[in-house]
C-alpha cells in the first residue's frame, strides 16, 4: 500500500473557462456613467438653447428687480432681467437680460426697450396693471432680422406706436412747439387718424420738428399737396357773416392738436404711403388753406414795387390784394442807402404773387410776367393802404388808373423786376384826422357844458314850481269834464236830431218863397252840421281816448 502511494506523481491543475460567468465590471458602474453624460448633454444643450444676454442703459432702474423683471413683447414673456447694476460712470443703470432664443434674430439695431410703470398724464393713462405685478421690461423690433446687438440704450418713455403698427410717419416743421404735445392727436375731417411721437430741435435750432403717426388706413389720404395746421381744440373767429366757435375734440381741448386737408385737386394726385415725408405746420387752418395758392419758394413770382414815402407799418407777411382778394403777401421790406453821390436811396417791398389766385392758366413765370405787364399796360399800379387804423399796420394793394401815364415792368431792377407804384392816400387820411382834431379841440366845449348845466337847472326849477305841482289836478279836472261831456254827446245829438225832423215839418208847411221859411232852412242845415261834427267827434273819441290830449 505504501509502495502505491509513492509511485504516484502529483497531478497538474487544470483551469476551465466556464460559461456564463458573471464580468468583474458591473453594470452598477454604468449608471453613474451613463446619469453623467445626460447631465453634461442636458448642460450642453442648455448652454446651445439660451437665449442671448444683452445689456440695456437706463437713466434709471424705475421699480426693475434681478430675478424678477421679465421682458415683454405684447403681453407675452420673452425674456428675464437677471443683473441690476450702476455703469462705470455711475450716472447711470445697467440692466442684464437673458432673452429667448425665438426672439434672437430680431435683436438688431432698431430693437428698442423702455421701462412700463403706471403713468397718468394729459395724454393717457396706462401701466395701470404694474401697481400689482411690478414693473416690466417691453421690448419692440421691426419685421426684418437683423446683426445680432448686445447693448442697447433704453428709451426713457414708451413709444406711442409700435413699428408693427401699419400706418406711416411724417415730420412736420414749425417756428414755436405752442401748444402741440407729445401724444397729442392728430385729426382728419374732426376724426382722430394719428398722434404726435416726437417733438425736438432742428440742428440748426431755428426750428421745432414734430414727429408723427398716421395710422393706417387714413395714411392713404396723404399726399404732396396735403396741409397741416394746428389746432388748439376751441377756435373763434370774427368775420362779416358773424362769431363762430369751432370745438375740434375735448383732447385737443387739453393737449392740443395738429389737423390736416386736402385740396379738390389732391384727388387725382398719388398718395405718399411711405415714412420720411416732410410738410410745414401752419398756425391755423386759414393760413394751411392759403399756402395752397403760393409758390413761397419760387422766387420766379417775386416782385418788388419801390415807394418813395415811409412805410411804417409795412411787414414781411403783409396781404397783397386786389379788389378785395388776397393774390401775394409780402416778403421783406429793404432799405438800400446810396453807396456814392450819384445813387439815391431806395425803399422797396418784395413781393410774392400766387399764380393761382390770378387766375392765370399756365402758370409758368412767363405766364404771370405777360399778365403783369398786360395789366400795367391798363393802368394797373401798387399803393399802399391801412390795413387797420388802430394798429398802423399797411399792406399792398392793386389798383387800376385809367389816367396814370403810360409805365411798364422794369425787367432790369434788382434784385426782381419792379412793377409802377402809385401814390398813397395814407398820409392824405392821416391829415384829415389830423384836421377833425383840430376841429374839435376848438370847439368851445365849456361854453357847451355851460349852457347844458343852465338847462339842466332851468328844467328842475320849472318841474319843482308850484304851477307844475297843481297841473296834474288840473289835467284830472279837464278830463274829467271831457268824460261828462262825451257821456252827454248822444243826448245832444238825440236831441239835434229831434229839433231837425221838427223844423223838417214845419217847412212842410209853408210857402218856400216866405221869409220864415228861407230863416227856418237855414236853420236845419246848421243843426245837421252840428249833428254830424258832434258824430265825428264821438266816433274819435271812441277810437282814440287821448285825442283831447294829443290832439291826433
Amino acid at each position: 500500500m505504501e509502495r502505491t502511494v509513492a509511485n504516484r506523481s502529483p497531478s497538474k491543475p487544470v483551469i476551465e473557462t466556464l460559461r456564463g460567468s458573471p464580468s468583474r465590471v458591473s453594470l452598477v458602474w454604468l449608471l453613474p456613467v451613463i446619469a453623467m453624460l445626460f447631465a453634461v448633454f442636458v448642460l450642453w444643450r442648455a448652454y446651445v438653447d439660451r437665449g442671448p444676454l444683452i445689456e440695456i442703459m437706463f437713466e434709471n432702474a424705475g421699480g426693475v428687480e434681478a430675478g424678477e423683471t421679465k421682458i415683454r413683447r405684447r403681453d407675452v414673456n420673452v425674456g428675464t432681467v437677471e443683473a441690476v447694476r450702476l455703469s462705470d460712470d455711475l450716472n447711470s443703470v445697467i440692466i442684464e437680460a437673458r432673452l429667448d432664443p425665438q426672439v434672437s434674430a430680431y435683436i438688431d439695431v432698431d430693437t428698442r426697450f423702455w421701462i412700463v410703470n403706471a403713468q397718468i398724464n394729459t395724454t393717457e393713462i396706462s401701466g395701470l396693471s404694474t401697481l400689482l405685478s411690478g414693473a416690466y421690461i417691453e421690448v419692440d423690433w421691426d419685421e426684418e432680422p437683423g446683426e445680432r446687438q448686445t447693448k442697447f440704450e433704453g428709451l426713457t418713455e414708451a413709444p406711442l406706436t409700435t413699428r408693427g403698427q401699419p400706418g406711416m410717419r411724417v415730420t412736420l416743421d414749425a417756428e414755436e412747439a405752442g401748444y402741440i404735445y407729445v401724444g397729442s392727436p392728430l385729426f382728419h375731417r374732426q376724426i382722430e387718424v394719428g398722434r404726435v411721437e416726437r417733438r425736438r430741435l432742428s440742428e440748426d435750432g431755428t426750428q421745432v420738428l414734430f414727429d408723427v403717426f398716421v395710422a393706417a388706413p387714413y395714411h392713404k389720404h396723404i399726399y404732396p399737396e396735403t396741409r397741416f395746421y394746428g389746432v388748439s381744440g376751441v377756435e373763434a373767429s370774427f368775420n362779416a357773416q358773424g362769431a363762430s366757435v369751432r370745438v375740434e375734440s375735448i383732447a385737443a381741448l387739453f393737449t392740443g392738436g395738429i389737423a390736416f386737408e386736402n385740396s379738390e385737386a389732391s384727388a387725382t394726385s398719388k398718395a405718399l404711403l411711405r415714412d420720411g415725408a416732410n410738410f410745414k405746420l401752419y398756425d391755423n387752418k386759414g393760413a394751411a388753406l392759403d399756402s395752397l395758392f403760393e409758390s413761397t419758394e419760387d422766387n420766379r413770382y417775386r416782385y418788388i414795387a419801390e415807394f418813395d414815402g415811409s412805410v411804417k407799418g409795412l411787414r414781411a407777411g403783409a396781404p397783397i390784394e386786389y379788389q378785395g382778394i388776397r393774390v401775394g403777401s409780402v416778403v421783406e421790406v429793404s432799405v438800400q442807402l446810396p453807396q456814392n453821390e450819384a445813387e439815391q436811396k431806395r425803399i422797396y417791398a418784395v413781393l410774392q404773387f400766387q399764380p393761382a389766385r390770378l387766375g392765370v392758366g399756365d402758370v409758368s413765370p412767363e405766364s404771370v410776367m405777360k399778365t403783369m405787364q398786360r395789366f400795367v399796360a391798363n393802368g394797373l399800379r401798387v399803393q399802399l393802404a391801412s390795413g387797420n387804423l388802430l394798429t398802423g399796420s399797411l399792406l399792398v394793394k392793386l389798383v387800376e388808373k385809367t389816367d396814370a401815364p403810360e409805365e411798364s415792368i422794369d425787367v432790369n431792377a434788382k434784385p426782381y423786376p419792379a412793377i409802377p407804384t402809385t401814390p398813397n392816400n395814407i398820409e392824405a387820411v392821416t391829415a384829415d384826422v389830423e384836421t377833425l382834431i383840430a376841429n374839435l379841440a376848438q370847439l368851445p366845449l365849456d361854453n357847451l357844458l355851460a349852457a347844458a348845466t343852465d338847462l339842466l337847472r332851468n328844467t328842475s326849477d320849472i318841474v319843482a314850481s308850484t304851477e307844475m305841482k297843481g297841473l296834474p289836478a288840473q289835467i284830472s279836472t279837464s278830463l274829467n269834464s271831457i268824460n261828462a261831456a262825451t257821456t252827454d254827446l248822444p243826448t245832444m245829438m238825440q236831441a239835434l236830431t229831434s229839433a231837425s225832423q221838427n223844423a223838417d215839418e214845419m217847412l212842410d208847411g209853408l210857402s218856400p218863397d216866405s221869409e220864415i221859411y228861407i230863416e227856418l232852412a237855414a236853420a236845419v242845415r246848421e243843426l245837421r252840421v252840428a249833428a254830424k261834427s258832434i258824430a265825428a267827434f264821438a266816433e274819435l273819441l271812441e277810437e282814440n281816448p287821448n285825442a283831447v290830449i294829443t290832439g291826433r
